[in-house]
This record gives C-alpha cells, sequence and structure tokens, in this order.
C-alpha cells in the first residue's frame, strides 16, 4: 500500500512551449499560480516557428513526462503548420493550436466561439465581452489581474465551450469527405484546441 501511495504522489514534469511572449506565456503562468495539477507545469517562451518549437519540444521529452507546445495561425505558412503538427504526433509531442490568435481561446472563457475573425477583430470581441461582465478595464495582454479574477473562474466554461465548437467543426467537416487525414485547422477560422492541453494538466482547484 505505502509503495501505490508513493506512486499516486509523483508529480512527474510537464512543460508548456509557446510563442506567444505575453498573452499565452502569462496565461499559462495564471494556470500553474491558481490550479493545482499532478504534474510540476514548466511554462517557456520561444520565439520561433512552428517546427522550431517541435524541435525544442522533442529535446525536452528527455526529462519531461508530458510536452506541448502552443502557437496560433499568424502568418505561418498553412503547409509548415501542418508538418510541425504531423511531427508533433509522431514523438509524441502535444500541439495547442488556435486559428486565428490564442483570443479565440480567452473568448471561449465568455462564450462559445467559431466566427470567421482577424486577429484585431478577436480582440475587439475579448475587449467587448469582458467589459459586458464587469470588467471596465477591458483586455490587456499583460494584465494579471484580468487572467486571476475573470478567466480563471471560467476555465471549466472555456473547456467546455471550445470542446463544442471543435466538434461541430469535425461533424461538418466529416459530413463532406471521407479523407482520415488530420482536420484542416487552418481553414477553420476561429477555432482553438488549447482545451485538450487544459484537460492534459489534470488540473483541480487549490483548497
Amino acid at each position: 500500500m505505502a509503495r501505490k501511495l508513493k506512486k499516486l504522489s509523483q508529480r512527474d514534469k510537464f512543460t508548456i512551449i509557446t510563442n506567444g511572449k505575453e498573452s499565452e506565456k502569462n496565461y499559462f503562468e495564471a494556470v500553474r499560480g491558481a490550479k493545482r495539477s499532478i504534474f510540476d507545469i514548466a511554462v517557456e517562451f520561444d520565439n520561433a516557428d512552428p517546427i522550431s518549437l517541435v524541435q525544442r519540444a522533442m529535446r525536452k521529452k528527455q526529462t519531461s513526462n508530458q510536452v506541448w507546445i502552443v502557437f496560433d495561425k499568424d502568418e505561418f505558412p498553412s503547409e509548415a503548420i501542418y508538418e510541425a503538427m504531423k511531427t508533433a504526433r509522431r514523438n509524441g509531442i502535444g500541439v495547442a493550436f488556435s486559428n486565428a490568435a490564442f483570443e479565440v481561446w480567452l473568448i471561449g472563457h465568455f462564450r462559445e466561439f467559431s466566427a470567421d475573425k482577424t486577429p484585431d477583430e478577436l480582440l475587439h470581441i475579448l475587449d467587448s465581452a469582458l467589459k459586458e461582465y464587469g470588467y471596465s478595464k477591458g483586455y490587456r495582454k499583460n494584465d494579471a489581474e484580468l487572467i486571476k479574477t475573470e478567466l480563471m473562474p471560467r476555465l471549466d466554461k472555456a473547456v467546455h465551450n471550445a470542446d463544442v465548437s471543435l466538434q461541430k467543426r469535425i461533424v461538418e467537416y466529416k459530413h463532406g469527405s471521407s479523407t482520415e487525414e488530420g482536420y484542416p485547422l487552418c481553414d477553420w477560422n476561429s477555432c482553438t484546441t488549447v482545451h485538450k492541453l487544459v484537460e492534459a494538466l489534470k488540473l483541480e482547484d487549490r483548497n
């Protein structure tokens, strides 16, 4: 029995690597501070393209139980993104991808969202949502208070909304195509798979 308890209490390392210096990095550092996890969470920034993120993640696999990369569509070519995703899958690397920007995931803390929008339009929608819910400062990427008080309490809702939106895309895609390849996430504006990373972290509220 003692051996079993010792195994369950072990905290393996979970590394998150993102090329988002403000929104993404600040968000997951807030998650690490606000929630408990069975993992020892490390959040790292790397100003790199998706393929380079995967290469760094592969090196981190030697010292981490799980490694995930977080990035947006941005201006990266779709072919390069799909190649990065394919390489990540082959090497056991998780991918949390947002199209067109990470703010798609943040909007999901307030409502289900899948409209075709530019990054600037997403910023405006998120800003409006925050003010509608009483956060008069609106959206700023480096606002730690915003993440702690407005986003963390709605984390479960964000996971639910992102999953529902993605599943609707998948159902529509399968209805019109028989391919077994990866889903065309670069064509699905807006969409996000960040909820899969959040679920993998196995989070609990801190007492």
